[in-house]
């Protein structure tokens, strides 16, 4: 071969021979942008975006039952929010003393936008909210707003005022700190001035409360009142009405001849809890901090890690024990650690396949060089980008060190081959890199268009796509110019010249020879064989290639159906993790001191087990009738049972009592999964007539044929009892029906007063009734009311009671109300009997109003991540296509080399039934990729037939030698990129359970099978797509054809 059988200088090889310094320099100017970059990029466990564009609106009201939180909080709300900008679908969710209404956003909306809109509607709805609804939260349901780090604080029981020593103490400190954006409390209230008025004694003062509490409110207070001039300045009036101790305050007349101390008793002390929240057996506080959404996680929680030492050594939190039980910080170290480790060893791995296959240490350096000098390429563009280091770009950029080689290994290998066969030094690498150019470039480019789905799918799909296609497709970019300007300079600077072969080897050149041999002896006993083998057995295939097809048809159709019969699509694997979380849900009716003795039991199980299993310390917040509880484990836990063993045990080992319901992990999600569990959900405007029809349709379905029975729907809460004015008595005796309400709520609720101010502290004000004055519906029925005379009524003189029936949770979706019948299946019927109840469905007249529909289900979520998977499979199909049309000109050879997509996936299913794992997300996003990354052997494999053909070979004679040739190069990349994920299968998941074994499984399986097969079936579907484009042809244009028909008979 000479350089005349060549057209043309490439540009790009030439560049980099003529232009050495200008390459060096250009190398050296990367490698110290990158260590900047690098040095510099900042890391964080989970993307911004991952939960998806959301806003969450909480507005708390003490004691109210849902329907009025409904009526006064949540409606409000949803018609204020319908004209922000950008909302895909509001969720409110109306509980007992609380309303919650969740935003998504389409994913193109600007958050900070959205967020000020949201804030600004909701100051507009709290002008209809009731007076005593003081508080409203706006959380951005984001990454950036997850707490970052968690701190439990149990408190000495005999503490005075923990309050005020953790507020100064610990908060403040914690708040000051760089980076800190929000720090919440749970579990932490602060003390108030209590005023228990003495119903009796009230009464006979002829006093009431609602009038007291109206007297009392309007009586504490500062009033900016004017100016006034003295001499020739002029000073600012303000009128100062406030009490300055508590003595005054109980010396405050309340009659004529009545003080406030004679009817009331007043206290200071912490309110009544409607929650408990303990750490490791003890009273406890807990501390979430979140960051500013621009600060270094791992900054920010390596000082707060430093302020919670420091503040176990401060004398004045002697009575307090402090504990850090979730550092994010140290779980990001770990998960990224793990991931650069197994980076580490997959690099490593692929040098060694490297010089296996090349057998020359100089070589297999520079091929390797390829790897750290792309990766630079996608952290420097990662870090211009605003992009962080994650858990989804680390992924990206581990994908990529088994690619990254790819285009190096083939230019590599061709410019040895083209050296072998005689030509110098220079047209070698010239040519060597510009025969393989395009070839690489449409591998480069099908790897990287595959992440064009990711601009047109919205959801979970698109944002997994959108964190890895920025370092796979740039690094994957990266290594196409390292490989077309960088390798064959490199290449050039190491090849010996003739003199230098022919002379006397150094010592070490002689031992390389030795074990270079040694290497090739070894090489030619396997893969040399095997290539051997390959090529005999092609020919073979391509006379028989209408049997080697139905035989990959036959198998691809039998993988199909084992693997639907023993795997599914799962969301999210249930993996190891290093802590878990469980959650209790209790009877409806539960008191909190019942509540609270359960929870006692729970907390010596775990005491008991704690040696056992390893145990590093739990964390219990429950309130009536929910509860969860965060229990994390020892970092040195080899000898101990598992986390899950250990769960299973602590589960088994807690106090059965009726009605309780113990969920673990994301088993509350399950009963939405589960093949053996239907839903059925009912919408409509009206609560009271959708519950009504769901009373109705329940045993309805109960009733079809293979429904075992219907299961009870969560969010339940206790009995309500309606206090129902009787409005022609109010008239006529003169009372007002909203100071009836006013009196009830002020006497059991209580009614927050103006602050008392006391050594530079604002400390909150409460007035109600004692607690033995508000227990019983006896009490209740003797409040007094005022009329607009001046009289006293008795509350039973104008209000009936009337228990009302078992109220739910509110859920409403777009402003239309949401019930569920959740019905149990038989075992092995479910199909039959969804059917049927399907069937039921569609024959029922519903009410005018109420629709079927529109529930919120696990389920569909997974349908929607299916389809999302399909679609982005469909479109990174036909790019590729578009693209290899681009390539071969020609609408039907590059249907040969989409070939292998099908053969990837015989390999990724088997990959999933012999482990017995089933498909996840992340798995999903991995078969996308795969697309991209078989296509290249077929590409690289097809295109050197064809350049093979056009110097005067024969079809047959140009695909046997092709793939002998490629068979080498085929083998080094698939391998190398095998092995980049084989640590990442084993790596298993991280410490907050996100598994990459279904995302290997895909990758390693799929590139076996595609690797295996290629050589063989690709050319097959070659032959049999070139003789119908040469029939197509000669239908078309029979003059044309001849020639191509004669140089290419067809085969069978």
């Amino acid at each position: 071969m000479s350089p005349r059988d060549f057209d043309r200088e490439p540009a790009l090889p030439k560049f980099s021979l003529d232009r050495r310094i200008t390459v060096l320099m250009l190398a050296m100017t990367v490698a110290v942008i990158g260590t900047i970059a690098v040095v510099n990029i900042p890391a964080e466990m989970i993307p911004s975006g991952f939960v998806g564009s959301m806003l969450m609106i909480q507005v708390p009201w003490q004691d109210s039952p849902p329907r009025e939180v409904l009526d006064k909080l949540t409606i409000p709300i949803e018609e204020e929010l319908g004209s922000v900008r950008g909302v895909d679908q509001i969720i409110s969710v109306s509980l007992p003393g609380m309303s919650q209404v969740f935003i998504r956003f389409k994913q193109s909306t600007d958050m900070s936008v959205a967020y000020r809109e949201v804030r600004d509607r909701v100051q507009r709805a709290r002008v209809n909210f009731p007076s005593d609804v003081d508080r409203v939260f706006i959380r951005k349901n984001d990454s950036s707003g997850f707490p970052i780090y968690m701190i439990g604080i149990a408190i000495d029981p005999d503490l005075e005022d923990p309050w005020d020593l953790i507020q100064n103490d610990v908060i403040i400190p914690v708040e000051r700190i760089d980076g800190v954006a929000t720090v919440q409390t749970f579990g932490l209230e602060e003390k108030e001035i209590l005023i228990e008025i003495d119903r009796e004694k009230a009464n006979s003062a002829g006093l009431n409360i609602y009038e007291m509490a109206q007297d009392l409110g309007a009586d504490n207070f500062t009033m900016a009142s004017g100016t006034v001039l003295s001499g020739t300045r002029k000073l600012l009036l303000r009128s100062i009405a406030r009490y300055r101790s508590i003595e005054e305050l109980e010396n405050r007349p309340v009659g004529l001849s009545t003080r406030l101390k004679d009817i009331a008793r007043i206290s200071y002390d912490e309110p009544d809890k409607e929650y408990r929240a303990r750490l490791n057996g003890s009273p406890a506080v807990a501390i979430q901090i979140v960051k500013e959404s621009q600060a270094n996680t791992r900054e920010v929680t390596r000082r707060l890690g430093e302020l919670v030492e420091e503040l176990k050594t401060n004398p004045r939190l002697a009575g307090l024990e402090l504990e850090s039980f979730f550092d994010q910080g140290e779980v990001i170290d770990e998960s990224l650690g793990t991931l650069v480790k197994n980076g580490i060893f997959g690099g490593g791995l692929a040098c060694i396949v490297l010089f296996f296959f090349m057998r020359r240490v100089r070589l297999t350096l520079i091929v390797a060089f390829s790897i750290p000098i792309s990766l630079v390429f996608g952290l420097t563009v990662m870090y211009f980008a605003g992009e962080t280091l994650n858990l989804l770009t680390l992924i990206g950029l581990m994908i990529c060190i088994g690619l990254l080689v790819d285009n190096s290994v083939v230019v590599a290998e061709n410019i040895h081959r083209l050296r072998h066969d005689g030509l110098s030094r220079r047209d070698a690498c010239i040519h060597g890199a510009g025969e393989v150019a395009l070839a690489i470039t449409m591998s480069t480019l099908t790897t990287v268009i595959v992440f064009l789905p990711a601009a047109l799918i919205e959801g979970p799909m698109g944002f997994f796509l959108t964190r890895l296609a920025l370092p796979v497709a740039v690094s994957v970019s990266g290594s196409l110019i390292v490989a077309l300007v960088f390798i064959p300079l490199c290449v050039y600077l190491t090849l010996p010249t003739r003199e230098q072969q022919a002379g006397v080897p150094s010592r070490f050149e002689a031992w390389h020879r030795r074990f270079s041999e040694l290497l090739r002896s070894l090489y030619d006993g396997t893969f040399g064989k095997l290539n051997t083998a390959y090529n005999k057995l092609l020919g073979v295939c391509l006379e028989r290639r209408f049997g080697l097809i139905f035989g990959v048809v036959a198998v691809l159709i039998g993988t199909v159906f084992v693997y639907g019969k023993t795997t599914k699509f799962v969301g999210q694997q249930d993996d190891e993790q290093a802590q878990f979380n469980i959650q209790f849900e209790l009877p409806p009716g539960t008191t909190l001191t019942g509540a609270s003795e359960y929870f006692n039991t729970v907390e010596q199980t775990m005491e008991a087990h704690r040696e056992e299993t390893g145990l590093d310390g739990y964390f219990i917040y429950h309130e009536r009738t929910f509860g969860q509880m965060d229990a994390w484990f020892d970092e040195d836990n080899k000898d101990k049972p598992t986390v899950k063993e250990s769960l299973k045990m602590f589960v088994e080992a807690f106090p059965e009592k009726p009605g309780v319901e113990i969920f673990t992990g994301n088993e509350r999600q399950a009963g939405d999964k589960k093949e053996s569990v239907a839903k059925v959900f009912i919408r409509g405007e009206d609560p009271d007539k959708v519950t009504e029809v769901v009373n109705q349709l329940g045993p309805l379905f109960a009733q079809v044929e293979g429904v075992i029975g219907r299961k009870k729907s969560g969010g339940q809460i206790p009995n309500e009892l309606a206090l129902v004015v009787d409005r022609e008595r109010a008239q006529r005796l003169n009372v007002n029906p909203q100071v009836i309400a006013g009196v009830v709520a002020y006497a059991l609720r209580g009614q927050a007063l103006p602050k008392f101010h006391a050594d530079g502290r604002e400390v909150p004000v409460r007035v109600r009734f004692a607690k033995e004055d508000r227990e019983s519906m006896t009490e209740l029925n003797s409040f007094l009311v005022p009329t607009q005379d001046g009289a006293l009524l008795p509350l039973s003189a104008l209000t009936s009671m009337r228990i009302l029936p078992e109220s739910t949770v509110i859920v409403r979706r777009d402003k239309m109300i949401g019930r569920t019948i959740s019905l149990e299946l038989e075992d092995g019927k479910e199909d039959e009997t969804r059917a049927r109840i399907a069937a039921l469905q569609s024959n029922i007249d519903l009410p005018e109003g109420i629709s079927f529909g529109g529930g919120m289900s696990r389920a569909q979520d997974l349908n929607d991540e299916v389809a999302g998977i399909k679609f982005a499979v469909t479109l990174s199909i036909v790019f590729i296509y578009l693209l290899m049309g681009f390539l071969f000109e020609s609408f039907i050879l590059p249907l040969s080399i989409l070939v292998t997509i099908p053969l990837s996936l015989i390999g990724m299913m088997w990959g999933h039934i012999i482990t017995g794992r089933d498909l996840d997300f992340l798995g999903g996003v991995a078969m996308i990729l795969l697309i991209g990354i078989v296509v290249n052997n077929g590409i690289v494999l097809i295109d050197y037939v064809n350049r093979l053909r056009a110097r005067g070979h024969a079809r047959k004679e140009a695909i046997l030698m092709a793939t002998h040739r490629r068979f080498r190069p085929i083998m080094m990349t698939a391998i190398t990129t095998i092995g980049g994920m084989i640590p990442l299968a084993l790596a298993g998941s991280n410490s907050i359970g996100l598994s990459y074994t279904s995302f290997s499984l895909t990758l390693i399986g799929g590139l076996a099978t595609a690797t295996l097969l290629t050589l063989l079936v690709v050319p097959a579907f070659y032959t049999l797509f070139d003789d119908l484009r040469l029939i197509m042809a000669a239908a078309i244009s029979p003059k044309r054809a001849a020639p191509e028909a004669q140089e290419a008979p067809a085969t069978t």
